[in-house]
């Protein structure tokens, strides 16, 4: 295939038509079920270890010859529900969407019983999971595609590992928040690796982590990662109707796994050869930025941009802010378009 270069486009020349606050719950009641009703697919595949995990599909449909393919992983408490927008303006641009559910996460298998917790003991699981559903589900339809990642927060800190281990799977990667640096407030960092020690010592790895809140109903947008009030509620309001989306807090297990993780990406950062384009929100409260900026000075072709107000959950920000986040996205992920 043949990628088309673009600049200082804009959407609605994609055809996206970009949603604000004063709109979104007309669009959310009517044109977005209305898209995933007729084009999205849902599915389930034995992961390497036999978990089954949990996909949506988003193609063009009969006829429609896709600009490329576009793979979705969220983050630390994540679900398909939370990126139903997103996906759409993907879709709206020519591209088909493929959003997995991690492990742990949503409909995925998950390998504790408690449904308001997320727990893995390492992100070498993460990364094999996503190697499974390329081979097995991505790659048989868009082989011949020019190949995106999109990831937020910890989907982020995966993808950059994969890209560090699989570099040949992607043409491009837009990572939005990604974990790379975790903020542990007035916690020094000594101790926090001597708690990761004790829960591997003492094989704690299924308690939760010290300072997690189960999930109890209550919504709490002030202190949420979002700015749009809408969109938290949008989320939220399936947190409450479905108890597999109950996930709030974390296991000693994924706690341990992910400060291991991120140090191994930054270590390794350099493997990165794949062009980034690395989102920061300036106001994030759960991502340290120098994780980023150690990441885009080791790596070889990062794109940064930093939303200096925003919180950690950029494409759920202020009106201003999504239409600035979204040009920046479409204006680098085109430039991997089939002509």
């Amino acid at each position: 295939w043949q990628v088309t270069k673009m600049s200082n486009i804009t959407l609605e020349n994609l055809g996206i038509k970009l949603i604000k606050d004063v709109d979104y719950d007309e669009y959310m009641e009517n044109e977005n079920p209305s898209w995933r009703s007729e084009y999205v697919e849902q599915g389930d595949f034995p992961s390497f270890n036999g978990l089954n995990l949990r996909y949506y599909h988003a193609s063009q449909g009969e006829g429609k010859e896709p600009k490329g393919c576009i793979v979705m992983l969220h983050g630390y408490c994540g679900f398909w529900g939370k990126f139903h927008e997103v996906a759409h303006f993907f879709w709206q641009a020519g591209f088909d969407v493929f959003f997995l559910e991690q492990r742990g996460h949503g409909y995925s298998g998950r390998q504790i019983d408690d449904k308001d917790m997320v727990h893995v003991i390492d992100y070498a699981d993460y990364i094999a999971d996503l190697k499974s559903f390329m081979d097995k589900i991505v790659m048989p339809s868009a082989a011949k595609l020019p190949k995106i990642i999109y990831a937020h927060s910890m989907g982020g800190a995966i993808a950059a590992l994969f890209l560090e281990e699989h570099p040949e799977y992607f043409d491009a990667a837009v990572l939005s928040s990604p974990m790379f640096s975790i903020k542990t407030g007035s916690t020094p960092s000594i101790a926090v690796k001597l708690l990761c020690a004790k829960i591997r010592l003492l094989h704690q790895e299924n308690l939760p982590f010290p300072g997690g809140k189960r999930f109890d109903g209550i919504p709490s947008f002030e202190t949420s990662s979002a700015r749009s009030e809408k969109r938290y509620n949008y989320i939220f309001n399936q947190r409450l109707k479905d108890e597999h989306y109950h996930t709030y807090m974390m296991s000693n297990g994924w706690g341990a796994a992910s400060f291991k993780a991120t140090a191994k990406l930054l270590r390794r950062a350099s493997k990165v050869k794949t062009p980034v384009l690395l989102l920061t929100a300036g106001n994030d409260s759960l991502v340290n930025m120098r994780g980023h900026e150690k990441f885009a000075k080791r790596a070889s072709n990062v794109q940064h941009i930093n939303y200096e107000d925003s919180k950690h959950e950029i494409y759920n920000d202020v009106d201003e802010v999504r239409e600035k986040y979204f040009n920046d996205i479409f204006n680098f992920i085109m430039n991997y378009a089939v002509n």
